[in-house]
C-alpha cells in the first residue's frame, strides 16, 4: 500500500511500458490508480482485511490488466518514487488469485507445471531425451548445469550446444536427476505456493552433489533460482548462481575454449528482461550486461550493435511474465516491434541469451519475412567452435 500511494502520475511508466506501445491503455500509473480506488470500506481490498467479499468490474479490469503484464520491469528502472515494480505486479497477481480471480491459461499452466514439473503438458520421464549419449555428466561436481523446461522440451538444440561446450572445455559438471521445473511461470504469476517441496528438493540434491556453482542457460530460470528460490528455501543458497555467458566468458580468458575462424557478421544483442534488468542488482552489471558482449566481442571479426535502447532501458521481447502463454498476440506485436529496428541497424544476426527471446523474437521474425537469423550467444559460440559447421 505504501509503493501505491508512492506513484507521482509523473507518466515517465507511461512512455517505457511496451504494452503502452502496443496499444493498450492499462500500464503501471493506471494500475496503480485502479488499486488506489479499491480502497474502500465496501469493495476492493479493504473489503478483503474486513473478511468481506470483493468485488466490482474495476477490480476485475484490474486483474485483466496484470495479465496483459510482461513484468518486464521497464516502469521500475524509470520510476521517480524507486517503486519496485515487478514484484509489485507479481504480489497483485497473488492476491487476485486469493481473491478468486482466475486466468483461465494461467491456471492451466499451473497446474501442468504442479502435475507434470513443466509448463508443456510433457511427459516427465521424456525431459532427458535431449541430452546426447556421448556427453559425460558426473554424478558429483562442483559446477552443476540446470537446463530448463524450455530447452528440455522446446529448444533442445540449445541445450545440446552448452552440452557440448561444457564438453570441449573439459568442464566437469553435473546435472540433476530430478530436475523440475524452475517455478518461474508461478512466481509471475502469483501460483507457487504448493510447489515450495519441489523447488527445495531440487536445492538440496545440487547440495547433495558437492555443487558450488550452477550455470543456467535461462534467463528465468536464472532469476528465479536467484531471487525467489531463496525466499523459499528459508536462507541463502548453498551455491552461487552463475549465467552461462559469464562461465562462458571464464572459458574464453583461461583459453579453455578458442574460435576456429572469424565471424565476418553484425551481430544485435538483445537484453533480456528477467536476466538483465531484474538481476542488475544481485549479480552486478558485469555479470547481466557486460558478459554475454564480452563473449560475442571474442569472436574474430564479430561486429556487435547496439539498439538504441539497451542494457537496464533495454526492451522486452514482449514473451514474459506469462503473456506469451495467455496473450500470444500481444506478445507477437510487442517482438515485432523489435524485429522492426533490425533492417535499419543492417543487422544479420539477433543474439540473446534467453530460451523466450529467442523463440519470440524468432517467430516474428518469420512471420515478418526477415532474414535475420535469431540465436542465443550459446548457440554461436558453439557454431563458431567447430569449423564443420561453418
Amino acid at each position: 500500500m505504501l509503493e501505491l500511494d508512492a506513484c507521482t502520475r509523473c507518466q515517465e511508466c507511461v512512455d517505457a511500458c511496451p504494452v503502452v506501445r502496443a496499444g493498450f491503455p492499462d500500464g503501471a500509473m493506471e494500475r496503480i490508480a485502479g488499486w488506489r480506488g479499491t480502497g474502500t470500506r465496501s469493495t476492493g481490498l479493504i473489503a478483503r482485511l474486513l473478511l468481506k467479499s470483493p468485488s466490482g468490474s474495476d477490480l476485475t479490469a484490474i486483474f485483466e490488466s496484470l495479465f496483459r503484464c510482461t513484468t518486464c520491469g521497464a516502469c521500475s528502472f524509470v520510476c521517480e518514487s524507486a517503486i519496485s515494480t515487478t514484484s509489485l505486479w507479481e504480489s497483485m497477481r497473488g492476491a487476485g488469485r486469493e481473491l478468486g480471480f482466475r486466468n483461465a491459461a494461467v491456471e492451466r499452466i499451473a497446474e501442468s507445471i504442479g502435475q507434470m514439473k513443466n509448463p508443456y503438458n510433457a511427459a516427465p520421464e521424456t525431459r532427458t531425451a535431449w541430452i546426447p549419449e556421448n556427453i559425460s555428466i558426473a554424478d558429483l561436481a562442483t559446477v552443476g548445469f540446470f537446463a530448463g523446461c524450455t530447452v528440455a522440451f522446446r529448444q533442445p538444440e540449445l541445450g545440446r550446444a552448452a552440452l557440448r561446450i561444457l564438453a570441449r572445455s573439459h568442464t566437469d559438471f553435473c546435472m540433476l536427476g530430478n530436475e523440475s521445473c524452475c517455478g518461474s511461470f508461478l512466481f509471475r504469476t502469483g501460483s507457487w505456493g504448493e510447489y515450495q517441496d519441489t523447488i527445495i528438493s531440487m536445492i538440496q540434491d545440487f547440495e547433495k552433489r558437492g555443487v558450488k556453482t550452477v550455470i543456467f542457460s535461462c534467463a528465468g530460470c536464472l532469476k528465479t533460482a536467484t531471487i525467489d528460490w531463496p525466499r523459499v528455501y528459508g536462507r541463502p543458497l548453498p551455491f552461487k548462481t552463475m549465467p552461462f555467458s559469464v562461465f562462458l566468458r571464464d572459458l574464453i580468458r583461461e583459453k579453455k575454449i578458442w574460435f576456429s575462424s572469424p565471424l565476418s557478421r553484425r551481430v544485435a544483442y538483445h537484453d533480456p528482461c528477467h536476466g538483465g534488468r531484474h538481476l542488475i542488482h544481485h549479480l552486478g552489471r558485469d555479470w547481466v550486461f557486460e558478459a554475454p558482449r564480452d563473449v560475442l566481442l571474442a569472436i574474430p571479426e564479430l561486429e556487435l550493435l547496439e539498439f538504441m535502447e539497451n542494457r537496464e532501458g533495454g526492451v522486452c521481447c514482449g514473451a514474459g511474465g506469462g503473456v506469451k502463454i495467455g496473450d500470444p498476440d500481444l506478445a507477437s506485436i510487442i517482438a515485432h516491434e523489435k524485429i522492426k529496428s533490425l533492417p535499419h541497424m543492417s543487422a544479420e544476426i539477433l543474439a540473446s541469451t534467453c530460451p523466450f527471446c529467442r523463440r519470440n523474437l524468432g517467430e516474428a521474425g518469420a512471420t515478418a519475412g526477415s532474414q535475420v537469423e535469431v540465436l542465443d550467444v550459446i548457440e554461436l559460440v558453439d557454431r563458431m567452435m567447430d569449423a564443420e559447421k561453418l
